[in-house]
């Protein structure tokens, strides 16, 4: 599992057992090989836009699609999105965890 945000490895491994979907579209993730579409595969999303990128509490997992979607974006205003609005993403439909963040940080 490459890690290039300082993520201690123990930590990332329980993101990951938690994460088993896109946490925004609910799409199942694949790993990054030629043979699959990079818009499925896996990809460390930071639920805070600005540094630092390497709290743990701040990682989730979602697909590259909507990680590439949301780019630098705050949560909020990426789901006023033309992206997000077509695929019925926003507050509601996230986990918990990831509307404590947005309630608790934006």
């Amino acid at each position: 599992m490459k890690n290039n945000y300082g993520l201690p490895a123990n930590e990332l491994i329980k993101i990951f057992k938690r994460d088993k979907f896109c946490v925004y579209c609910h799409k199942k993730m694949t790993e990054h090989t030629a043979n699959k579409k990079r818009t499925d595969w896996w990809t460390i999303e930071h639920l805070n836009y600005l540094p630092p990128w390497n709290n743990p509490s701040t990682v989730v997992i979602c697909c590259w699609g909507c990680n590439s979607s949301r780019g630098n974006k705050k949560i909020s205003d990426w789901f006023e999105s033309e992206y997000c609005l077509k695929r019925n993403i926003g507050i509601e439909s996230v986990p918990p965890y990831v509307r404590k963040y947005i309630h608790d940080n934006e």
